[in-house]
């Protein structure tokens, strides 16, 4: 796999919920408090083995209920991991006003959302097609184990699995319903009604049932004394 103009990017999922992604505000924690960011900003350099210099940005969406589930954490933030580069071309679209879900220009007699326009342009652009995608996640977190302060570190890569043309997306999410689906009718979950998943999916288990399905969440400790 390798970066691809335009963008750096195939689409996986829906090219309106990536635009969402990018044009709405992102909710981070930040010394306690809940505070918006912009999308797309605060690109960072991030490594993963196999994959040289990535980046890493603020995008809306991501910690979804986790701020309402943790409000007195003092550090709670999410970002999208893309081919290096990536961050900038898009949000030169969005500073252009080409994926607000609002400007509309006049054609002949007839108005038209530009970001319509933008979304049925660059579909079969960007469709993933027969190439390969992949998954990248690194989770870390800081606080306290047992009184002693420690940092735990979760890693995952998983590509497509081209013997079946099943995509590193669907790897990593539908097997994540599947699992969940499984628990909740053999009773490991016993909870009724909408739970968000950090609540209810036992982690250890969660992990444990990914592996078998061949995508492997590596987990790493480090303590400080």
């Amino acid at each position: 796999m390798k970066p691809e103009p335009p963008l750096n990017y195939n689409v996986v999922f829906s090219l309106e919920g990536v635009f969402d992604h990018y044009t709405d505000p992102s909710h981070v924690i930040r010394n306690g408090k809940l505070v918006e960011v912009p999308s797309l900003s605060e690109v960072e350099p991030i490594y993963f083995d196999g994959f040289g210099e990535l980046e890493a940005f603020h995008t809306s969406g991501g910690t979804s209920t986790l701020t309402k589930t943790f409000p007195n954490v003092q550090t709670l933030e999410y970002k999208t991991i893309r081919y290096k580069g990536h961050a900038e071309k898009f949000k030169l679209l969005v500073d252009l006003g080409l994926l607000s879900r609002d400007t509309e220009v006049t054609i002949g007699d007839r108005k038209v959302k530009v970001r319509d326009v933008m979304r049925e342009q660059l579909s079969p652009q960007l469709r993933l097609g027969d190439k390969s995608d992949a998954v990248l996640l690194r989770v870390i977190v800081s606080g306290e184990a047992r009184g002693i302060p420690a940092t735990y570190e979760y890693n995952l890569v998983t590509e497509k699995d081209l013997s079946v043309n099943e995509t590193a997306m669907a790897r990593a999410t539908a097997n994540t319903i599947s699992i969940v689906a499984q628990m909740i009718g053999n009773g490991t979950i016993t909870k009724r009604g909408v739970h968000p998943p950090e609540n209810i999916v036992p982690g250890e288990q969660y992990i444990e049932e990914m592996k078998n399905r061949g995508v492997v969440i590596e987990e790493t400790v480090k303590t400080h004394v």
